[in-house]
């Protein structure tokens, strides 16, 4: 072969080289884009894939309410048919407000299992992360997607709202809900911000933990959400001086609550109405010494159908109430009402005006306006 001939068959070979690894390339991008799937990752770090569409979501195992009010943030699911767990604390249930069959259908339970999860034939499961261990490891070898969500501070609210966006193609309602979080937070922040560290009241923010509502109640451990909203709304919980769990409720006596003497006390009760224990604390002879009760500092925490005190959406609301509540001199403009209809409007899409009634009733019936 002449000299010429071997310069013309390098050249081809090389085309050909160029032209494979650019198909090469071509697929490898194009599996990345496959628009018949979407990928996120989930609250323990997984990559979940779904297919698309998604046709049937279950929102599945304890604690359901959480990962089905993020879900209910997305205004894109009327064509998606939505099967949920019992969410109901005892107050009232939000979902069927918004879709009037979760109060005519019956509920999955709260302990389904893999079998009758199958049997619907998901195209994907919401759960809570302390589900996972139940539920998730029994789906994995039938390739049904599992989202699990922890959704336990305000950041993870934020975060996990952005991830599951992903997997319902809908990137732009994570970007106004977390807006919406962090101009509210920063309308709180400024206020705060103008308080000298003694300007702080002592607060203890306590549950209900003994039907007398008397003589039995618990405290949140340092990292929960019970705890940081007080610290951010202003108030030093003096409950952190005692020996926590750090994953779990601690029963508190009455000798220990009046030891801390508070200046502010916030009664949660997730399956009640709190209005009943404040009653019978007022007219205990042994509380009328703290200055929390003389002062009438005591005051049950905001709920509708659900108690906002908690790692919950609603976690927002609860922070600005009680910001107000600690610091009336810096929220002399402050309506809880109006709080209650903005939020259900901004980050529900609820524009109804019966079910916004509905819900400031219910907020007005918990605390016996």
């Amino acid at each position: 072969m002449g000299e010429k001939n071997k310069r013309k068959l390098v050249c081809a070979l090389s085309i050909l080289l160029i032209i494979s690894f650019t198909l090469v390339a071509q697929g490898h991008q194009e599996k990345i884009a496959d628009p018949y799937v979407r990928t996120a990752t989930d609250a323990l770090g997984r990559e979940v894939t779904v297919p698309v569409p998604i046709e049937r979501i279950m929102v599945v195992g304890r604690a359901a309410v959480m990962p089905a009010d993020a879900l209910f943030m997305f205004p894109s699911l009327d064509e998606i048919e939505i099967l949920l767990a019992k969410t109901d604390q005892g107050l009232g249930d939000f979902f069927s407000l918004l879709r009037p069959e979760f109060a005519l259908e019956p509920r999955l339970g709260q302990k389904i299992g893999a079998e009758e999860i199958i049997a619907y034939h998901p195209t994907l499961i919401l759960t809570k992360s302390s589900n996972y261990d139940s539920i998730g490891t029994q789906l994995e070898p039938f390739n049904i997607p599992v989202f699990v969500m922890d959704l336990e501070t305000p950041q993870a609210w934020k975060d996990e709202v952005v991830q599951l966006g992903k997997l319902l193609g809908d990137e732009e309602t994570p970007k106004r809900i977390i807006r919406e979080f962090e101009k509210r937070e920063a309308a709180v922040d400024s206020r705060i911000s103008t308080l000298d560290e003694h300007d702080k009241p002592s607060v203890v923010m306590m549950q209900v933990a003994d039907s007398d509502g008397v003589t039995s109640f618990s405290v949140a451990p340092k990292t929960w959400i019970q705890t940081t909203l007080v610290e951010r709304a202003g108030g030093k919980p003096v409950w952190l001086d005692a020996k926590l769990a750090t994953n779990s409720w601690r029963k508190v006596s009455f000798e220990q609550i009046a030891a801390w003497d508070p200046a502010n006390i916030v009664v949660i009760s997730y399956k009640t109405p709190a209005t009943q224990f404040i009653t019978k604390i007022k007219e205990s002879p042994q509380w009328q010494q703290l200055q929390a009760i003389r002062q009438n500092n005591l005051v049950s925490g905001p709920a509708d159908v659900m108690n906002y005190i908690q790692s919950d959406s609603r976690w927002i609301m609860a922070l600005e109430w009680l910001a107000a509540e600690l610091h009336p001199q810096l929220f002399k403009d402050f309506n809880m009402e109006k709080v209650i209809r903005s939020f259900y409007n901004d980050f529900y899409g609820i524009t109804d005006e019966s079910i916004l009634t509905t819900l400031v009733a219910a907020y007005r019936a918990t605390l016996g306006i």
